[in-house]
């Protein structure tokens, strides 16, 4: 295979992440991707990148709605009542909301699902692309061809997302289910109760559950509003960016810097209000009664691998 210089023509193509990518239908001839669409009947087709990219901005909807209301529940509320019990009584209200069994699937598992799912196949059809572009066979020549870019903070965010969000889900949602036959038992006292029993596990999770989450949910929502912060890749072995540096004028660098600290402090504001409820008023209420604590050991202690620690 003889090695080519890389053409400086649409050799790289737009962010996976960045959800105004809707590109244009293609033609099947000459390697070029195929359009999935109704033609037949008068509407126009798409490509694969279109729907995939469709699927994942849209998918980002409902959890946004969901999560919203969780900081409420699990945040203000707290910080406002500064009492666990009475902080308890609004989730049960809220609580049908987003934990009946018709709308949970529909504002949660289904579109977190439906994300990651076309996130990955996207990744995976352009790396596929780029590589027979280039007629990259082996694994040492894709990797020479950099057919799988580096991912931007965007998706590290959201790759990291999974296992932490896995985690609170079984605690306060698989286990209990499983165990009590449902989370009528499970409140804020409930996850107050795990800060209890093991403290230092819980805020260090916490921190990082909550900080990730909400950079990656602001991050998508800047991007989806053209303001790209999160989205923006670095090359491999490579540490300065590569998207709107060369040619930029001063003012595009500037506005460049001045979204950089809206995203980055709109962020870190909205975490650190959401740790103060979640950690300062929920994270030191401490145990519950005697009768509640027997059926939450109970349940932290089914927690498979991790529940002695728990």
């Amino acid at each position: 295979m003889q090695e080519l210089e890389p053409s400086p023509v649409d050799d790289d193509p737009p962010d996976i992440e960045t959800g105004d990518y809707f590109p244009e239908p293609m033609s099947t001839a000459a390697g070029q991707p195929r359009s999935f669409g109704i033609s037949r009947i008068g509407l126009k087709p798409h490509s694969w990148d279109y729907w995939l990219s469709a699927v994942q901005r849209y998918s980002t909807y409902p959890p946004t709605v969901f999560f919203a209301l969780h900081a409420v529940n699990t945040s203000l509320i707290p910080l406002a009542t500064r009492s666990l019990p009475s902080s308890d009584s609004f989730l049960l209200l809220t609580r049908p909301i987003y934990q009946s069994p018709s709308l949970e699937p529909v504002m949660v598992a289904l579109p977190i699902v439906a994300h990651i799912v076309s996130g990955i196949a996207l990744r995976s059809i352009r790396a596929r692309r780029r590589a027979k572009k280039y007629g990259a066979e082996r694994r040492s020549q894709r990797y020479q061809i950099k057919s799988w870019p580096v991912p931007s903070l965007q998706a590290k965010l959201g790759y990291a997302m999974i296992p932490l969000l896995g985690l609170h889900v079984g605690v306060n949602r698989i286990i209990p289910l499983e165990v009590d036959g449902g989370s009528s038992s499970v409140g804020l006292g409930y996850v107050a109760h795990g800060f209890a029993r093991s403290p230092y596990f819980w805020n260090l999770f916490y921190i990082l559950f909550v900080a990730t989450s909400v950079w990656h949910l602001v991050g998508g929502l800047a991007t989806w509003m053209g303001i790209r912060v999160t989205t923006i890749r670095t090359e491999r072995g490579s540490i300065s960016k590569t998207a709107g540096i060369l040619g930029e004028t001063r003012e595009e660098r500037d506005r460049r810097r001045r979204n950089k600290w809206l995203v980055h402090g709109i962020a870190g504001l909205t975490a650190a209000i959401w740790l103060a409820g979640a950690l300062g008023i929920v994270g030191r209420a401490g145990s519950g009664s005697s009768w509640e604590v027997t059926g939450w050991d109970k349940l932290y202690s089914s927690v498979p691998v991790i529940g002695e620690w728990l």
